[in-house]
Formats: structure tokens, sequence, C-alpha cells
């Protein structure tokens, strides 16, 4: 009797891997059925993983003729009261190595890139309790955090015997949850003789009643957290148990190490207490706004930081008109010019920028309204003197947007570090003279 080939095969390092399961691949043209998938070992750390797929000679041929992305569907049966259900929306295939038999090829095994994954806990026969939900989310650290986060228990003994107490920052949030931060390192390989750490963050959320909206409540807390720190801040891994409910794990791969706070750039607020104080007033106004997106894109406008001077100028200003609109509860599809918008604003905010670099002026007096028409309309600037007045420019309108977002957020522009008494120690603040040698 002849042996039968195999159609696969898993290779020797897969034992390391952890659990093998069954998924589903979908594409809009294809669906896989039943191939056999490993996940990478994961930690809420982590920005990367990888699942490796072991398919069967025909499954292969249907990979091969399938384009990235898939969606993932798998079940797994831990024991017999307990289901995990696998899902992503998203996996970049990398197509693995092949092998040839006298009589059969066979394919080993080939990955995927994950840009998403959500792992449901389904415990079955358990009564349905009066339990309060949680959550817990992992983000990468900004000076907000930092600074707010609860100290570990080595640094409360330590304080302690100082006789040093800190009581641990409480944010409410919707539907009476309440969110800590706190800090969060884990131990990495050794390289060497030296040991790697990598620190994190964790907001911890009790007493929610809606999963749904304390996701939202807690991206606006690092939203504004990011805003202050003038570095982003965004969670990569967050799990979810609200009462009566699964638990589910929710993680997010692929994106980028955002750059941090550059060198000689200080944080919009300092101090625990403003930081503490803002983040509490502002999150009641993000959570208030039926629509945010204006609110964080001006943010994330303020973080770009690492675009040609001409795009940042283009970027931050509209933000600013879109901010704008969003102050004054106006449809996003308006076509209110920038210079009306301001007007209405100026009468419903208190708000003062004579000290900086003017927003509006006659036509072909250098105003940032002005040097966004030419740059929006192909102007070229060459000259070493423009590039800096550009350059000047560039923070001017920073400063504006900053206090602008402080005003919609309650927030007094005097205690931050873009009032006018703070800036003036600074060159990008003595704009006039920048102002007269560019010429439009």
């Amino acid at each position: 009797m002849v042996a039968k080939l195999p159609e696969f095969v898993v290779p020797e390092e897969a034992s390391k891997r952890g659990r093998i399961l069954k998924v589903d691949l979908r594409s809009p043209d294809f669906r896989i059925p039943e191939v056999l998938g490993q996940l990478s070992k994961m930690s809420p750390h982590i920005k990367e993983t990888t699942i490796f797929l072991y398919p069967s000679l025909e499954q292969a041929k249907t990979l091969l003729d399938t384009r990235s992305p898939l969606s993932l569907e798998g079940v797994i049966r831990l024991d017999e009261c307990t289901t995990e259900i696998y899902s992503s929306n998203e996996i970049w295939l990398k197509y693995g190595s092949q092998f040839t038999d006298r009589k059969i090829r066979c394919f080993t095994h080939c990955s995927g890139r994950l840009a998403d994954l959500k792992i449901t806990s389904v415990v079955q026969g358990l009564p349905q309790g009066s339990e309060v939900g949680s959550a817990w989310f992992v983000a990468n650290g900004c000076y907000a955090l930092q600074l707010l986060a609860t100290p570990a228990e080595d640094e409360q003994l330590i304080a302690t015997r100082h006789k040093i107490e800190r009581q641990p920052h409480r944010f409410e949030l919707s539907g009476g949850a309440v969110a800590e931060i706190s800090r969060i390192t884990a131990r990495q390989s050794r390289k060497g003789e030296k040991e790697t750490k990598k620190r994190a963050y964790a907001i911890q959320v009790e007493s929610i009643k809606s999963a749904e909206k304390v996701n939202q409540d807690v991206s606006g807390l690092l939203i504004l957290a990011s805003l202050i720190s003038r570095e982003r801040s965004d969670f990569g891994y967050w799990s979810v148990k609200e009462a009566g409910k699964p638990n589910i794990q929710n993680w997010r791969f692929g994106y980028s190490k955002w750059p941090k706070r550059p060198n000689g750039v200080e944080p919009l607020l300092r101090g625990e207490g403003n930081c503490r104080d803002f983040l509490s007033c502002a999150l009641k106004h993000y959570q208030a706004a039926s629509d945010t997106s204006s609110l964080d894109s001006a943010v994330y406008a303020l973080l770009a930081r690492d675009l040609p001077i001409e795009s940042n100028i283009v970027n931050l200003y509209t933000a600013t008109q879109r901010i704008l609109t969003f102050a004054l509860s106006l449809p996003t599809s308006n076509k209110m010019s920038i210079s009306k918008l301001w007007a209405q604003f100026e009468k419903k905010y208190t708000i003062d920028l004579q000290d900086l670099w003017p927003l509006f002026g006659s036509k072909g007096s250098a105003s940032l309204n002005e040097i966004r028409n030419v740059l929006v309309h192909g102007r070229a600037f060459t000259a070493a003197s423009d590039f800096k007045a550009l350059s000047i420019a560039t923070e001017n309108l920073r400063w504006t947007l900053e206090r602008i977002l402080l005003a919609i957020l309650g927030w007094d522009i005097e205690l931050s570090t873009v009032s006018a008494k703070k800036l003036n120690w600074l060159t990008a603040h003595n704009w006039k003279e920048p102002q007269k040698s560019l010429t439009l």
C-alpha cells in the first residue's frame, strides 16, 4: 500500500507559536474555508503581528490567485464551556516557500500581516449576573500621560517613606464610567547582557454601561492629552467586558511610531494640576459635541510636523477653518469665508491674537490668509529669507490654532505656553520684520 503524500506541511518552529485553529479567509471574489492558521505571540505593547497559514495544495493555489487584503474568521474551543472567536478585516499576505517532491508539489506555509484583530470570548453556562462592566486600554506615552499616571507600587512605597501622598487622578466618562491612567512596563528579550524594556500606559475604566461610548470617550481623552503634550498618543489594544456580555479584545496593528515632541518645544500645558484640570474640563466639551471630526483633525494637523513648510501652512490653515466652523456649530459643507467665520467666532469667544502674525490683512500684506492663497495657487518660494519668514509664519499659525482650540475647550489661554507672555521669549514671536521681507 502506497502512503498518501501530505498536501501541506506544518514547519517545526510552529510548535513554539501556540495553538493552531481553523480559519475562513475571504475576499470580494473568494472564500477559502478551514485553512489551518496560527497567530504569533502577542502583547499589548507590540505594534505588529503575523498570522501563519498552512494551506492544502488546493487552498494554496486559490491563495496565489487572491489579492490582499483578506478578511479572517476563526473559532477555537478552549474547553467545554469557553469558545474564542477570531475576526480581522484586513490581512496582507506574504506568500511562503514551496518545495517539490517526486510526485507532488507542497506549499509549506505563507504568512499574513494583520492590521486589526478582534477576539471574542464566549463562556456558556454561566449565570447572567449584575456585575459592573470594565475596560483596559493600552496607549503609547505622551507628556500628559506620563505626568498623570498612577505611580507604581515601588514608587508609592518610596513616597510613603518620605511622607508624600499622591491620590490617583480619575476622569469622569459617559454614563458614570471612571477612567484612571497607570504606567505598565513589560520585560523584553535580552540582547547580550542588556535587557530591554517596553513602556506603555494603561487607561483602566470601571463602571461602564456602553463599550462603544467608552471607546469614544477614551479616544477623546487621548486626543486632548496629545494636544496639550504636543505629541501624539493613541491606543493599540483594548479589552472590554460589558455586564452580561462576552469579553472582547481588540488589537490594532501596523500603525507607525509617532514622533516625539521636538527638542526645544514645550508642552502646551505644564504642571500636573493644569494638565489634570484641563482634561477634566475639555473632556466635557468634547463629549457634548455631536461630531468631533473637525476637532480631531485640528489636533492631528498640529502634530504633523514632518511636512514641508508649504504643506504645513495649508494643512494648519484648513484645520483652522474647519475648527471655526465646528465652534459655530455650522455644517462642514458650509461655504462661508474664513474671514466671516472669524468675525462670528470673535463675538462668541473671548480671544486676543494681536501679538501674533495677522490672520487677515489687505491684499499683498503677507497675512496668513494671503500666504495660504498664493501657496494653493502654486507659488514657489526659493529665497533663503523666504524660507525663514515662512517658518515663522507657520509657528504663528500653529499658535493661532492652539489658542482657538483652548478657547473652544473652555481653558484660559494665560495658563498655557501660547500666552503672549510666554511666547515673547521665542524668536518666532518677533514676526514683523520677516513679514515685511516676504514678497507675495
